[in-house]
């Protein structure tokens, strides 16, 4: 069965469940598959759930729980996708997979699906109109919805946000608003204040509905052709004929990425710092579209800043170099928000996408961030019990530009 297929069946599964659900918040959250054994060492089993969050077909979100069975008390952690990505599991090797590698440390990790992953991949724009009101403010009252289900499911108080990228200023907004749910925050080079010479990564507003992860060059059919050629055989024929492989016509795209600053910005294969067939199978994952109003939404407003600010959150940022020369510190400004003095590590020569999946990320990004959430769990275990979940606020966020592949 084809995976959008699959998908359907699915949604339509979840729109007769949810019909019985009930009014409870976390009554809305259905199970969807069997659960499955990933087979690491230790085993970890996947299980999966949807939710219905309005009326049209694509009003849905996802969530996937990875765990083991040997530490029922470890981290709870939710994981937030950055731009285009969603929560399924893209890889089966912890080495390069960061939710993964954590649930099989111990930790209990849950990935967040946006609405976007349910929008079928050949929708035209004239059909999505409705992502006009997709804001940033949105997709936190998701989340929101999401770690109401996870902390009644676990019967836990508070839970870690993890964050890529854009998913790392939705850490930022959500615990902004809700502190009382957060033990700390993990991100994952992004960052939710921008500085005023950020302003000129963002490019002209998209009369558009939605930005489609493939450009005017490596279009949406190229881009998915270039990615299935790497993943059924790297050292194949490239589809540009001045590349001698496959995996070196995907190596120079990442790496040549104009939304990213063009040298290295995306991923620094040719630095070692990642794989082409690993970023093969983590970019084919990606979700095609993505809201275009939340790239000219406004950041924190003035109240949040402050809540958070209150909030003492601690944090661990990862930040890579190479997007655009004042990065860094962009991820440094925002990690230091909270109110918190935060740890921060800079990963010369890294892209954007190396942070995630990258061929030391193991060792310089997944076991510092494992060392830190056991390092904080036991504040966290002993912090007074949360208060009932709010609306979310109308504050809306402009986000850092984000994981949009090999779009540009």
């Amino acid at each position: 069965m084809c995976a959008q297929v699959r998908l359907w069946l699915i949604v339509a599964m979840a729109v007769v469940l949810g019909a019985n659900a009930g009014g409870a918040a976390d009554a809305s959250f259905v199970s969807f598959a069997p659960s499955r054994v990933i087979e690491t060492a230790p085993p970890v089993t996947e299980t999966s759930w949807i939710a219905i969050r309005g009326g049209s077909d694509f009003d849905r979100v996802g969530l996937h729980r990875l765990a083991g069975g040997s530490n029922p008390g470890g981290a709870l952690v939710l994981y937030l996708p950055g731009t285009n990505m969603n929560g399924e599991l893209p890889l089966s090797d912890p080495r390069h997979w960061l939710p993964l590698y954590l649930a099989v440390n111990g930790a209990e990790v849950w990935s967040l699906d946006y609405r976007t992953h349910f929008i079928p991949p050949q929708t035209p724009q004239s059909r999505l109109a409705e992502l006009r009101g997709w804001s940033g403010a949105l997709f936190v009252s998701d989340i929101g919805a999401a770690v109401n289900f996870i902390l009644a499911k676990t019967a836990r108080r508070r839970l870690f946000l993890a964050g890529f990228s854009r998913g790392a200023a939705f850490a930022y907004l959500y615990a902004a608003q809700h502190p009382e749910q957060v033990s700390g925050l993990l991100i994952l080079d992004g960052f939710i204040q921008r500085a005023s010479g950020a302003a000129g990564l963002k490019g002209a507003a998209s009369r558009a509905y939605a930005t489609d992860i493939g450009g005017r060059s490596l279009t949406y059919d190229k881009r998915k052709a270039l990615l299935e050629q790497v993943i059924r055989d790297p050292n194949g024929p490239a589809p540009i004929p001045k590349y001698r492989t496959a995996a070196e016509n995907l190596a120079r795209v990442v790496y040549e990425s104009k939304a990213f600053g063009g040298r290295g910005g995306l991923a620094n294969p040719f630095g070692g710092f990642s794989d082409p067939l690993t970023l093969a199978r983590v970019l084919i994952a990606y979700d095609r579209y993505w809201p275009a109003v939340q790239d000219y939404e406004d950041p924190l407003t003035p109240a949040l800043a402050r809540s958070l600010a209150a909030s003492k959150l601690p944090v661990l940022a990862f930040a890579s170099t190479n997007i655009a020369p004042r990065w860094p510190q962009w991820v440094t400004n925002s990690a230091a928000a909270t109110g918190a003095k935060p740890t921060v590590i800079v990963l010369s020569g890294w892209g954007h996408l190396d942070v995630l999946c990258g061929t030391q990320a193991e060792a310089q990004v997944y076991a510092p961030a494992l060392a830190w959430l056991r390092q904080h769990r036991a504040a966290a275990a002993s912090a007074p019990a949360a208060g009932p979940w709010a609306a979310s606020s109308p504050a809306a966020s402009r986000p850092a530009p984000t994981s949009r592949g090999t779009a540009r």
